[in-house]
C-alpha cells in the first residue's frame, strides 16, 4: 500500500532560499520549476522509505501585501494564481491591509502559524495522511512537528544545506529530536532536478497577432510591444488630483509626490505633524 504523504511548503523560506540554489549551480538565470517539486519529494521518499508514495496534496503557505503605498502585488498575484491554476497547489495566502496595519512585517510569522495549524488540523481527521512533508527551515516548526507524530503521523523534512555564506535551514531544526522518521532531503543535493528548464518557442501575441521568440510557458502571451503598452497608463491621484502615468492597477492610486510625503511625515513620528499627512482616502463621489 502506498503512503499517503502531504507536502507543507514554506512559501517565505524557500523563496528566500533560491538564491542558494542559485550559487549552488553558479548558474545565471536559475528558476525554481514548481510543478516538479511534488514529483521529486515523492521519489526521493520512496527511495528513502522503500515503499510506494502518493502525493495527496501540495499546501502552499505565503504572504501577500495590499493597500501598501509605492507596491503593486501584481507579479505576485500572478505567481499564486500560477501555483494554484497550473501546479495543481493548495494555496493558504494571507494579505496584510496596510491601511489597517501600517506597520505590519509581512515575515515568515505569519506562514508559521498558518501552516502549523492547518498541518496539526489535517493530523487529526482520518486517513488525512500518513507522513508531513514539511519544506521549510526555520525553528520555530519543532514544537509542531513533535505534537504531529504524537498523532502517530510521520514527518520528512526538505531543506537545505550551507551553501557559500547562505544559512537557510537552522542547525537546531535539523538536529532536533523526537521531530523526524527519516533521513532529511536537501534541495541542493537536487538542484539540477528542481531548475526550471525553458525551451524558446514562437507565440502569437493574444492581442494584436504578433509572433515572437519567447520562453514564457504561461497559458495568455503578449509581445513585448503589447506588453510595454499595457504595463503604464496615465492615473489621475485620490489626494491632491495630480496625472501621473503608472503600473499601478488597483481601485485607488497616489502619485509618487503624496506617497514621499506620506512616507516622509510617518517617518518623523511627530504627533503633530502626522496631522499635515495628505489625505489618502479615495474620494467618494
Amino acid at each position: 500500500m502506498a503512503i499517503r504523504a502531504m507536502i507543507f511548503i514554506d512559501g517565505c523560506w524557500l523563496y528566500k532560499g533560491r538564491q542558494a540554489l542559485f550559487d549552488k549551480l553558479g548558474e545565471k538565470g536559475f528558476e525554481v520549476d514548481y510543478k516538479r517539486i511534488p514529483d521529486i519529494i515523492a521519489q526521493s521518499l520512496a527511495e528513502i522509505s522503500g515503499q510506494e508514495v502518493d502525493i495527496v496534496r501540495t499546501c502552499y503557505y505565503g504572504t501577500i501585501p495590499v493597500n501598501k503605498i509605492g507596491y503593486n502585488p501584481a507579479k505576485q498575484k500572478i505567481f499564486y494564481d500560477f501555483l494554484g491554476e497550473q501546479c495543481g497547489y493548495e494555496m493558504d495566502i494571507t494579505e496584510i491591509d496596510f491601511r489597517k496595519e501600517p506597520n505590519a512585517l509581512p515575515d515568515a510569522k505569519w506562514v508559521n502559524a498558518n501552516l502549523a495549524s492547518e498541518m496539526t488540523y489535517l493530523a487529526t481527521q482520518s486517513g488525512a495522511y500518513d507522513v508531513a512533508v514539511l519544506v521549510a527551515g526555520d525553528v520555530d516548526y519543532v514544537p509542531v512537528l513533535r505534537r504531529i507524530r504524537r498523532l502517530g503521523k510521520r514527518v520528512q523534512l526538505v531543506a537545505m544545506n550551507p551553501i557559500r555564506g547562505h544559512v537557510i535551514s537552522c542547525k537546531t531544526l535539523l538536529s532536533a529530536p523526537g521531530c523526524f522518521d527519516f533521513p532529511h532531503i536537501f534541495m541542493d543535493e537536487h538542484a539540477k532536478e528542481f531548475r526550471l528548464q525553458r525551451d524558446m518557442q514562437k507565440r502569437c501575441c493574444m492581442n494584436c497577432g504578433v509572433e515572437e521568440e519567447t520562453t514564457w510557458a504561461g497559458e495568455e502571451f503578449y509581445c513585448a510591444e503589447c506588453r510595454a503598452k499595457r504595463a503604464r497608463k496615465t492615473r489621475t491621484c485620490d489626494s491632491c488630483g495630480k496625472e501621473e502615468e503608472t503600473t499601478w492597477d488597483k481601485d485607488f492610486f497616489y502619485c509618487s509626490e503624496c506617497r514621499a510625503n506620506y512616507r516622509c511625515a510617518n517617518a518623523e513620528g511627530d504627533a503633530e505633524k502626522k496631522t499635515t499627512r495628505p489625505t489618502l482616502t479615495p474620494t467618494v463621489e
